[in-house]
């Protein structure tokens, strides 16, 4: 019976394929050792070759899909189920990244990476040696470096990347359950309010110091550069349901033409006649100062609730806001006003069939 030494040679893979591996391992040795008087214990690298190749002929594959790792961190903020698991790692919305850099004591780990049209977020595990602690206050100095193919975010000149927020912070939610001064999770991410393409694009993070801040200062608490260099895969394009029915914004009246939406992103393309009615509306402005402040457009399209095909009502938790920032853009050239805001859980864009606004207390139905 040949033992099985698999560690360092080759990822965890199904039990069948184990199974096909060892046996054609059998039927080659048995044919390598005719006249011979014993059989080698050592398998080469060649040999294990030679009989993945075979498998693979017999039609014993190992699927990419396999090798993909959800982390615990990552389905307590997304909250997917098993169906949206498998389809979210198809589908590239998120990267097992797993790069490491150690600086002074202090270990930053690019665990994941999470994309959509609107947005890009890095989660981070930062680990410290005994004699570094961290509190709810640390943080990194500052990003000297995001950029995307080669594009500084943060450029002053015709060489930026335009964004609508950049940023990193600790991931309070991920951190919650974690009360350790030697272990804390971190985010980095850039979302946009225009029509950018992030798939397939190269992007370059630079952390600098960590730092504990104070009420009126930060102080280094260890010094460092920690740098990430990884490609994004490429999204598929958002799913158009068109509408085409009016909905009751409290009290305003508005064809609402078309939702775009994936499983984290929605924007809504509101008839712009009827939509800036809204804002001639005296209550609705900021400077109104009267007892009635209304709402904007953005606060009465905030969606709480959706309703799926078969009756299911899913009740988003709003207490971290979305996973992305949101915007409002008025396009009077092409008669619509859009709404982009994003969801702070996994949506079944599939079936999908309703959404309510919890501000007005509306629901839309975004299919027949």
């Amino acid at each position: 019976m040949l033992e099985n030494k698999w560690d360092n040679i080759a990822p965890e893979v199904p039990q069948d394929f184990h199974n096909k591996f060892e046996e054609t391992l059998r039927q080659i040795e048995q044919a390598d050792t005719v006249d011979k008087k014993y059989k080698r214990k050592r398998i080469s690298g060649r040999l294990l070759i030679v009989a993945a190749v075979i498998c693979t002929g017999m039609g014993v594959t190992v699927a990419a899909k396999e090798f993909f790792k959800w982390n615990d961190h990552l389905l307590k903020r997304l909250e997917p189920s098993e169906k949206q698991q498998e389809t979210m790692q198809e589908s590239t919305y998120i990267q097992n990244i797993d790069q490491s850099v150690t600086q002074n004591g202090v270990t930053v780990t690019l665990i994941d990476s999470v994309q959509d049209q609107g947005f890009l977020y890095a989660f981070f595990e930062v680990k410290t040696d005994d004699n570094i602690s961290m509190t709810d206050n640390t943080s990194f100095e500052e990003m000297t470096h995001f950029k995307i193919d080669g594009k500084e975010v943060y450029a002053d000149d015709d060489n930026r990347f335009g964004s609508l927020s950049t940023g990193v912070s600790q991931d309070n939610l991920l951190n919650y359950e974690q009360d350790s001064a030697h272990s804390k999770y971190f985010t980095a991410g850039i979302s946009y309010d225009s029509d950018y393409d992030l798939s397939n694009k190269t992007v370059e993070i630079t952390l600098k110091n960590l730092t504990e801040e104070g009420d009126y200062d930060k102080t280094v608490i260890t010094d460092g550069t920690w740098d990430f260099k990884w490609t994004l895969g490429a999204v598929k394009p958002p799913t158009t349901l068109e509408v085409n029915r009016k909905c009751d914004f409290g009290g305003y009246e508005i064809t609402v033409k078309k939702m775009e939406v994936t499983p984290l992103l929605w924007s809504l393309y509101l008839d712009y006649d009827e939509a800036m009615k809204v804002y001639e509306d005296e209550k609705n402005k900021f400077e109104y100062a009267g007892t009635d402040y209304g709402m904007d457009l953005y606060d009465r399209t905030n969606i709480d609730q959706v309703r799926y095909k078969d009756g299911t009502v899913l009740t988003l938790d709003l207490t971290m806001g979305g996973i992305a920032g949101g915007g409002e853009k008025q396009d009077k050239e092409n008669g619509v006003l859009i709404i982009r805001n994003s969801f702070p859980q996994l949506v079944d864009v599939d079936n999908l069939q309703a959404v309510h606004f919890g501000n007005i207390d509306q629901w839309l139905e975004v299919r027949e």
